[in-house]
């Protein structure tokens, strides 16, 4: 059996044997099979991954390419966008993590996730991310965030023209703002 080598283990894109530290690996394609879900909702899948194997020691092992398959495996079983498409979709419109996710109101992390494929999206933020997909559906979120932020502007204004009035009857503090019209 391979063992498993995550991409904290090698950012560089390198492969690197973990057991000896050489560089002198070869590949060969694996169907691996492995299991989702739980009770009757437990199906099997498979994909074809990249088995790495040290010339030098002869030891095996999967690395984080072959968990990126796995993982838009089960994304494709899922009928969700993969991570590299929820990025590619950002990217789209040359936005940063924190832009697109003031725009659409996605957290950050969330987002974050999405990407780097530790969280899987429901069906609805899938939804979601394919209508983000039209330009048209990005330029209205665009042009309604902005009207939101114009707002706020002027309610602050407002209420810093009618400022906070305090009135004490009978010895207890109570305080009453304008009422908006």
């Amino acid at each position: 059996m391979a063992k498993y080598i995550s991409k904290n283990n090698n950012t560089k894109g390198i492969s690197i044997c973990p057991n000896c530290g050489s560089r002198k690996i070869t590949t060969r394609s694996e169907e691996y099979k492995f299991t989702y879900g739980e009770g009757k909702g437990r199906v099997e899948l498979s994909a074809q991954i990249p088995i790495r194997t040290c010339i030098l020691c002869k030891f095996s092992f999967r690395d984080f390419v072959a968990d990126d398959i796995c993982h838009e495996a089960l994304c494709k079983h899922l009928g969700v966008m993969p991570p590299r498409q929820i990025k590619g979709l950002r990217k789209m419109y040359n936005l940063t993590q924190a832009e697109f996710a003031k725009i659409t109101k996605l957290g950050e992390a969330t987002l974050s996730r999405w990407e780097r494929g530790v969280l899987i999206q429901n069906e609805a933020y899938d939804n979601y991310m394919y209508l983000l997909g039209f330009e048209e559906n990005l330029a209205k979120l665009r042009d309604q965030s902005a009207a939101i932020e114009a707002h706020i502007d002027d309610s602050v204004k407002v209420n810093a023209e009618n400022k906070l009035t305090r009135d004490i009857p009978n010895g207890s503090p109570s305080f009453s703002m304008p009422l908006r019209t």
